[in-house]
Parts: C-alpha cells; structure tokens; sequence
C-alpha cells in the first residue's frame, strides 16, 4: 500500500456500514471558498461548544444559508446545490455482504434501501462539517484538523483507496446455530 497526502474519511455509520468520503478537490473549494467559509464561521460564532456539539449535525443546512446569502449578495444564482452534488458523488457507501464490503455511490445505497433520506442528511451534515474545516485549514494544518474532526464524527481519516479501507475491516458473518447430540449420545 502506497502512503499518500490524502485525507480520506471514513465514518461507521447504520448496521456496519462505513461512509467512505474522498476530500473535495482545490478548484472545488475555490469555486465555493466563500461559502464554506462562512459555514465555518456561522458555526464558530456561537462558541466551540456549539461548533463541536451542533456543527456535526446542522452544517448542511448551515452552507445552504450562507451560500444562499451569498448569492444573493453578489446577485448571483446559488451555487450550494452543486457543492453539495460533489460532496454526495465523492462519498461511497462500503456495506457489508456475504463476501466482505461491497462498494456503492450514495444513491445505490438509498435505492437499495441501505441508507434513507434521513440518514444521507445526517451524513451529508458530518460531511459538510468536515468540508468546511479541512478545506479552508492551511496545508501545513490540514492533515491535523482532519484527524480531529474525523475523531470529533467517530471516524477515521485514511489514505487507502476504499476497497483496500474495506479489507482492512473486521468481517463477521452470522454464525449458523450448531446442531449438537446430547452428551449421552456422543461415541466414546
């Protein structure tokens, strides 16, 4: 396994299911620096305990406030939608199967019934979160804002690929009950 740069997070969610999220990429956030931005600092307005304790939760609805305010500063068309359209396709769902962790996009998951609107939501928070503190960190800090906010959504920042991420995982499948004969029944 080659050791890179990349901050890839990893965060368990449902019934043994992991979001694995790849970070936006420098002309993404270029694009919605002003947005993300501001997300991060709507939430650092109200204190770290707000930050921390809230963010995690609300910082979707948050970024589509303030890129909506935004726009309508500059007087421009809302660009949220599309940031977040990049969020979801960057994000893969590893869920577990008979014969270890299958890889699916957002919505292969929702369209198998692995994840529902309410789950994505709150995982589109964490991400959004994430986003908003990793992207607009220095490079130099980057990597440790991301270990800290990956541990702040109980998760993991990586830099395997999501398949080699998936077999790095604990399997377990469901054992089957034994059959076994009664001790007076057992060959001497």
């Amino acid at each position: 396994m080659q050791i890179t740069d990349s901050l890839n997070l990893a965060i368990p969610f449902g019934n043994g299911m992991v979001a694995y999220h790849t970070p936006i990429s420098r002309p993404v956030y270029e694009a919605h620096y002003a947005a993300l931005n501001a997300t991060r600092a709507a939430l650092a307005r109200k204190g770290i305990h707000y930050q921390m304790g809230s963010g995690p939760r609300i910082a979707n609805l948050v970024l589509k406030d303030e890129g909506k305010r935004d726009a309508d500063e500059r007087g421009m068309e809302d660009a949220t939608p599309a940031l977040l359209g990049e969020i979801r396709r960057l994000t893969n769902v590893l869920a577990p199967g008979n014969g270890g962790y299958e890889l699916l996009p957002v919505d292969a998951a929702i369209s198998q019934g692995l994840l529902d609107d309410e789950d994505w939501g709150e995982l589109e928070a964490a991400l959004v979160f994430f986003t908003c503190h990793v992207a607009t960190a220095k490079k130099a800090e980057r990597k440790e804002f991301a270990t800290a906010i990956a541990s702040t959504l109980t998760g993991s920042i990586t830099s395997s690929a999501p398949m080699e991420y998936a077999a790095s995982l604990p399997t377990s499948t469901r054992a089957e009950a034994t059959q076994q004969k009664p001790a007076s029944s057992l060959p001497v």
